[in-house]
């Protein structure tokens, strides 16, 4: 029987299977071995840190930062707002950019015309930062309160008017806070004002403790003037004595009628303004006495000339007094009602004319006349608002009618130039001499 070979004849495996099982198994085990890219390191973002606040009354307010970033810090600003009606600002801090640094920025408190700090300024501010990324980072919204460091005060509050003192009694100081509430409530209720606001009463001792705090001017005019009382903001007032009371019934005054009649479209006139102050005191003292005597005299001033203070230094009582006058003849002849819709119509952005003559049927004029009439003086022609000459009915002529000689007629004669400049430097003289005098004045 013939053998049958099995050599070369394929053989049946029964690994296949079980290779065909492992294959997924060792690739997923490849992967899991294989090394992964090591992952991005994470970007820090930005941080700035308030590194508080440095009073130098009266000179400067310095405001400290730090900050910190993985790339460099490339911008540092203060962002801040002087309360209660000031603006938003940007103070820019001068750094170089690294990635981490401190500094500073300094808020200038007396450099007028730029600005002026008076004592009590509360500024509220915060800082930002800018790395080289763009991103930011700022710090919490905080506020300071700009005093004058170089007294130890003492505030005395009531009914959101603060009065703060450092010299003389207690009860000097109560009683000021007295006549400040009383004033407060009296004229708010003629004028229809809300004070919403807290307002500050800074008593001083002394000329020399006040001068400081005051808005900075030339030598001579620091040598030459005594300033009792004035309101530096719509909410601080400085005052010279501890016993000044009509001085604070005067400035607080400034106070409510600033918020009964000004505003963004309209502003009082001095005479109604200063002739309200001198009204909330409890006696006009010299001003009312100077307007009599030139009621007896019959030279009072217009009205149209009391829209802003005089430059003649020699009619600064009468400008208060005849201001004070005005202002009781309003309230007592026509009643309060319509003194405070006076204040109003001022305010939403009126005209002094177009607000009198809607409240009481006059202007001005109608005013001086209805005032002089009171006082017994007779009535007076209108007088042209300032800046306005009435026009010529005919052309000027020389003597005996002939026009005059030079030139083609419309130019003007040497002498005319001549007297025009001597004209001129004699107003610049009386009014710097009348700057002068005015600040010994309430303002």
């Amino acid at each position: 029987m013939p053998r049958v070979s099995t050599r070369g004849a394929p053989a049946t495996s029964n690994l296949q299977p079980l290779t065909s099982m492992l294959l997924p198994v060792l690739a997923l085990l490849l992967l899991t071995l294989a090394p992964s890219p090591a992952p991005a390191a994470a970007q820090t973002p930005p941080t700035v840190s308030d590194g508080g606040v440095e009073n130098h009354f009266p000179d400067s307010i310095v405001f400290n930062f730090s900050a910190h970033s993985d790339s460099a810090i490339e911008e540092v600003r203060l962002r801040y707002k002087i309360l209660p009606d000031g603006t938003a600002a940007i103070g820019q801090a001068d750094i170089e950019p690294a990635a981490q640094l401190s500094g500073n920025f300094t808020l200038h408190g007396n450099n007028p015309p730029q600005i002026y700090l008076p004592p009590g300024t509360t500024i509220e501010y915060y800082w930002q930062a800018t790395d080289a990324d763009g991103d930011t980072a700022r710090t919490d919204t905080r506020t300071f309160f700009y005093d004058d460091v170089r007294f130890d005060w003492t505030p005395l509050e009531s009914g959101g008017l603060t009065v703060y003192f450092y010299s003389g009694s207690q009860g000097d100081a109560q009683a000021m806070l007295q006549v400040g509430s009383e004033t407060f409530a009296s004229m708010s209720a003629l004028l229809g004002a809300e004070i919403d606001f807290p307002v500050k009463v800074w008593i001083y001792d002394s000329v020399e403790d006040m001068r400081p705090a005051l808005l900075s001017r030339s030598e001579t005019y620091e040598q030459s003037i005594i300033t009792a009382g004035v309101r530096v903001a719509s909410d601080t007032v400085l005052v010279l004595g501890n016993a000044s009371f009509d001085t604070l019934r005067h400035e607080l005054t400034h106070v409510v009628t600033a918020a009964a009649g000004e505003g963004p479209f309209g502003s009082l006139p001095a005479w109604l303004d200063e002739g309200t102050a001198v009204y909330a005191q409890s006696d006009p003292g010299g001003f009312g006495a100077a307007v009599e005597r030139a009621i007896d005299r019959g030279n009072v001033l217009s009205v149209r000339s009391l829209t802003s203070p005089p430059g003649d230094p020699g009619k600064v009582e009468l400008f208060y007094g005849e201001a004070w006058s005005l202002v009781s003849f309003l309230v007592d002849e026509y009643g309060e009602a319509k003194f405070a819709q006076l204040f109003a119509e001022v305010q939403r952005g009126g005209t002094v004319d177009g607000a009198l003559t809607t409240v009481y049927g006059i202007d001005q004029d109608g005013l001086e006349n209805a005032w002089r009439q009171s006082h017994g003086l007779p009535t007076r022609e209108p007088t042209p608002p300032p800046g306005q000459q009435p026009e010529p009915t005919a052309p000027p002529s020389g003597p005996g009618g002939q026009q005059p000689s030079g030139g083609d007629g419309g130019g003007s004669s040497a002498g005319t130039i001549i007297g025009i400049l001597l004209a001129a430097l004699a107003l610049a003289g009386a009014v710097g001499a009348a700057g002068l005098y005015l600040a010994r004045r309430y303002r």
